[in-house]
């Protein structure tokens, strides 16, 4: 997910680093074989700082074939999660007909520079 966003001052309590996104920079992933699967399974932990309420990010994937992200989930600031704590993360992403690779994607929907989300512990699973 890019090495130039990794961050060794944040990681849940048994990692190294973790990823950030903050205001609106994205991080994508390398592209996933999904051939034998009906459904994915992204399981991750999230830390986020200088979020006011109602700022949000968003998990967003695209199949091969795809020039374009689909949103799969968001979180807000004071109604998904609080800041300053770490938070666990699961969605369950069925796979569409014909289609045997998966790219992610988390994206910040923020306003200000100091607006950060700390991505760490993903966990990437075949259904």
């Amino acid at each position: 997910m890019g090495t130039n966003k990794r961050f060794d001052l944040f990681s849940y309590p048994d990692g190294d680093w973790s990823l950030r996104i903050r205001k609106a920079s994205k991080l994508n992933s390398e592209w996933f074989d999904v051939p034998n699967y009906s459904q994915v399974s992204l399981k991750f932990w999230f830390y986020a700082t200088g979020m006011e309420a109602g700022d949000n990010f968003f998990a967003n994937v695209r199949f091969n074939g795809e020039k374009s992200y689909t949103v799969v989930d968001e979180w807000v600031s004071s109604t998904d999660f609080d800041t300053e704590e770490w938070v666990e993360a699961t969605l369950i992403i069925g796979i569409p007909e014909g289609k045997n690779r998966i790219q992610f994607q988390f994206k910040g929907d923020s306003d200000a520079r100091n607006d950060k989300v700390y991505i760490d512990q993903v966990l990437i699973e075949g259904i």
